[in-house]
């Protein structure tokens, strides 16, 4: 769900794979893998929560799964 969550929020930011990646400081390869099977760092929540202005909690609950 974290995964599905985050991508989510990505594309309502109308965001590329590659631009977030960029944002956050990861390999396209490793955003793509964390989209497909989530994560389990909590680190990796909250960076995703500071970047889209969210809770970790909302990302963690799946509150912003659009599709």
């Amino acid at each position: 769900m974290i995964g599905k969550t985050i991508k989510s929020l990505r594309i309502a930011n109308n965001l590329t794979q590659s631009e977030l990646a960029d944002i956050v400081g990861y390999s396209v390869r490793n955003l793509r893998r964390i989209e497909n099977d989530g994560t389990s760092s909590i680190d990796v929540v909250n960076t995703f929560a500071d970047i889209f202005e969210v809770s970790a909690l909302d990302i963690l609950e799946g509150c912003f799964f659009f599709f």
